[in-house]
C-alpha cells in the first residue's frame, strides 16, 4: 500500500506561517486593539463624533450647509448640481478603512491556516482539543467574511448614490430623489462611525479566544505538552 508523508516544503510554509502568527498575537494585534479603541472613543456618538465633526465641516456657513439640516420640505431649494458629487470625507475615510479591512483579513487568514494545517490526522477518541481548534478555525472564517463583505459595501453606496443623483437630474422636480442623495451620505458616515468600534471588537474577541487556547491550538492531542508563550 502507498504510504504518503507531509512534504517538507509543506511543513517549511506551516512553519512560517507560525512565526507570522506568534507575531500577530504578540505585536499586530494587541496594537490594532489600542488603536481602534482609541479611534472609537474619538469617533464617539456625542457632539464631537466623526459624524457631526464632518457634518459642521461639510455644512460651515454655506447656503447648501444650512439646507442639509432641513426637512424634506426644503429639500427642493437644494440644487442638485451643489449635492451630485461625491462626499470627499466619505471617499478619504473609506480609502482608510479599506486598508483596515484587508489587514484585518490577511491577519486573522494567516492565524486561520496555521490552525488547520495543525489539526491532527483523523482518529477515534480524544478530539476534544481539533474540536477547539475548528471552533476557532470558523470564528476566523466569519471575521474575513465579515470584512470581505465591508469592502463590497463601498461600491454598494456609490451605485446607490450614483443611482439617485441620475434619477434627481432625469426629474428634478421629484425632491425625493435629493432627499435620498443626501440620506446615503448620512448613513455612510455614521456606518463608518461604528466600524472602528467593531475592528476594536473583532480583533478583541478573536484574540481572546486564540490566548486562552492556545495550547490545545498548538498542540490539540498531547496532554502534557509545552507551549510557547504568548
Amino acid at each position: 500500500m502507498t504510504q504518503l508523508k507531509i512534504d517538507h516544503r509543506v511543513t517549511e510554509y506551516k512553519n512560517g506561517l507560525y512565526e507570522k502568527a506568534i507575531h500577530h498575537l504578540r505585536v499586530t494585534i494587541p496594537e490594532k486593539i489600542d488603536f481602534f479603541r482609541k479611534h472609537s472613543e474619538t469617533y464617539s456618538m456625542g457632539e464631537n463624533s466623526l459624524f457631526n465633526t464632518l457634518k459642521k465641516e461639510n455644512d460651515g456657513d454655506s447656503q447648501v450647509g444650512k439646507k442639509r439640516k432641513l426637512g424634506i420640505s426644503e429639500v427642493s431649494k437644494i440644487p442638485i448640481e451643489d449635492i451630485m458629487n461625491v462626499n470627499a470625507d466619505i471617499v478619504q475615510i473609506q480609502s482608510e478603512l479599506k486598508k483596515y479591512y484587508m489587514e484585518i483579513i490577511e491577519t486573522f487568514s494567516v492565524i486561520r491556516i496555521w490552525i488547520s494545517l495543525n489539526i491532527p490526522k483523523i482518529e477515534d477518541g480524544n478530539n476534544f482539543g481539533v474540536d477547539i481548534q475548528e471552533n476557532c478555525v470558523n470564528h476566523l472564517n466569519k471575521i474575513e467574511e465579515i470584512y470581505s463583505n465591508q469592502l463590497d459595501q463601498s461600491e454598494t453606496y456609490y451605485l446607490n448614490r450614483a443611482a439617485a443623483v441620475k434619477k434627481a437630474l432625469k426629474y428634478k422636480d421629484i425632491d425625493g430623489y435629493k432627499y435620498a442623495i443626501l440620506q446615503y451620505d448620512e448613513k455612510e458616515l455614521m456606518r463608518h462611525q461604528f466600524s472602528y468600534f467593531d475592528l476594536a471588537n473583532n480583533y478583541a474577541e478573536a484574540y481572546s479566544l486564540i490566548i486562552k487556547n492556545f495550547q490545545k491550538l498548538q498542540t490539540p492531542k498531547s496532554d502534557h505538552a509545552t507551549s510557547t508563550m504568548i
